[in-house]
């Protein structure tokens, strides 16, 4: 007995697939009809073409492109499990990205102050900036002796030191040239240092040739801030400090 063909309507009502979205995926060659009138050019579908149309619309809710669709429905095992292995990765990162941002919500709505979590057992003792070049370094280096209210000593090689703070709040500012084999050559830094004088250091990083994203501000659950970016692209939080 021949495969019986129904119209376009039916067959969307078979498939939960919408007669634009069918006609869309004629266009683009995902599922073609079974048989187009070449006088009117009315659409009918073969009821074996119902797994598929069915699968495509699974994929769909599932939020993948049609050309994902396409990989699935045409390739093999190995090109389907590397298509929704993909998905299933992506979906599940926003998934995560939304959960925060409606916990986030949830507190300003209901007027919860947040706090920055702590991890008490670390500290922060070394702030290293990359540059690609020597001229770079020298930049960098007079920038942040000019921040600093010091001079960067040069320890050897491309590179360039400052000991910060003091007793068991020492820490260190190192800037060196990276190779260009090197994974993050290139890169620009973003850090925070705090400061005694927030005001006096965002003028003195002015001074000194720094571009200002905002000044000094006060935070609702933050210390008084400002970011600025240094001469050679490095972004960096000042927040009010006390020894």
């Amino acid at each position: 007995m021949p495969d019986e063909l129904v119209t376009i309507g039916t067959f969307s009502m078979l498939t939960g697939l919408s007669i634009p979205t069918l006609r869309h995926y004629d266009d683009i060659g995902l599922l073609r009809p079974a048989d187009v009138d070449s006088r009117t050019g009315y659409r009918r579908y073969s009821s074996t073409q119902l797994d598929a149309a069915r699968r495509i619309r699974l994929l769909r809710e599932a939020e993948l492109s049609t050309e994902d669709i396409a990989r699935v429905l045409n390739g093999d095992a190995f090109d389907a499990r590397e298509v929704l292995t993909r998905q299933r990765a992506a979906l599940q990162e926003r998934a995560g990205r939304v959960e925060a941002l409606l916990d986030q919500l949830a507190h300003d709505v209901e007027g919860i102050a947040r706090t920055m979590k702590k991890a008490t057992d670390f500290r922060l003792v070394a702030v290293n900036i990359g540059v690609d070049s020597d001229s770079a370094l020298e930049a960098a280096s007079a920038f942040w002796g000019g921040v600093l209210g010091t001079q960067l000593e040069n320890w050897g090689g491309t590179s360039r030191q400052v000991v910060l703070g003091e007793g068991d709040a020492i820490g260190f500012l190192n800037i060196r040239v990276r190779s260009s084999e090197e994974p993050h050559c290139g890169h620009t830094s973003a850090f925070g240092l705090g400061v005694v004088g927030l005001d006096e250091t965002h003028q003195r990083a002015l001074a000194a040739g720094a571009s200002e994203h905002y000044p000094p501000t006060d935070g609702e659950n933050m210390p008084r801030h400002s970011l600025i970016a240094d001469p050679v692209g490095n972004r960096v939080v000042l927040w009010e400090s006390s020894k």
